[in-house]
């Protein structure tokens, strides 16, 4: 896996470059956003994730997401920043960064995201469905659901190319509790979600399909 590391304190990139090597990582070092955009757009390198500060000279870390993101880099990437007010977290994230982490951070933190984004990333490439402690990734898309959505497709998940009886599903996710018909609300919430992927068999139930 290489990282791409944009930090113009010396001292923390160095730190920061001999400790993801130690933990695996090929590093390469950019001072500044412009110098990261040279080699990503007129060298064509490429890396499995960004770790990019903020308060950089000229181009800072908001503008560099926004800039990455409009030009199609869709690799993971991590602000660092001194910066701790929530409105600038919010700014980060709504720039285009996948998460955020404040300045002084510990490395067993900084290699925990790390690993966290990459494992998402990875999942976001692959076809078909994943549940997430969020809800779900479905071809890449990450999907939100609420707990009785995620309890309903988990279930069509574990018996995936089944019919699963409207009766079990009433039973496992409601514990048979209230009407049979919000099985059918439910089923529809999740089609709003997941697209066509939930099958109607007429007076059985229900069955997940690719």
């Amino acid at each position: 896996m290489k990282i791409g590391v944009v930090e113009d304190d010396f001292s923390l990139s160095n730190l920061l470059r001999k400790f993801l090597s130690k933990e695996g990582y090929s590093v390469k070092h950019f001072s500044t956003a412009e110098s990261l955009f040279e080699s990503l757009f007129s060298y064509k390198e490429s890396f499995d994730l960004i770790i990019l500060d903020v308060m950089l000279p000229g181009v800072d870390g908001f503008e560099a997401v926004s800039y990455l993101r409009e030009r199609g880099v869709k690799v993971p990437i991590l602000l660092l920043t001194a910066l701790s007010e929530e409105d600038d977290k919010v700014k980060g994230l709504d720039s285009g960064a996948d998460d955020y982490l404040t300045k002084p951070f510990s490395l067993k933190e900084l290699s925990a995201r790390i690993r966290a984004l990459l494992r998402r990333h990875s999942l976001r490439k692959e076809k078909g469905i994943y549940l997430t402690k969020e809800g779900a990734v479905v071809d890449g898309r990450e999907v939100k659901l609420t707990t009785k959505e995620k309890a309903l497709l988990e279930l069509l998940l574990s018996k995936k190319g089944e019919v699963v009886g409207k009766e079990e599903l009433f039973l496992k996710v409601w514990k048979g509790r209230g009407s049979k018909r919000i099985v059918d609300v439910y089923v529809k919430y999740l089609r709003d979600k997941l697209g066509d992927r939930i099958e109607t068999v007429w007076g059985v139930g229900y069955r997940l399909v690719d």
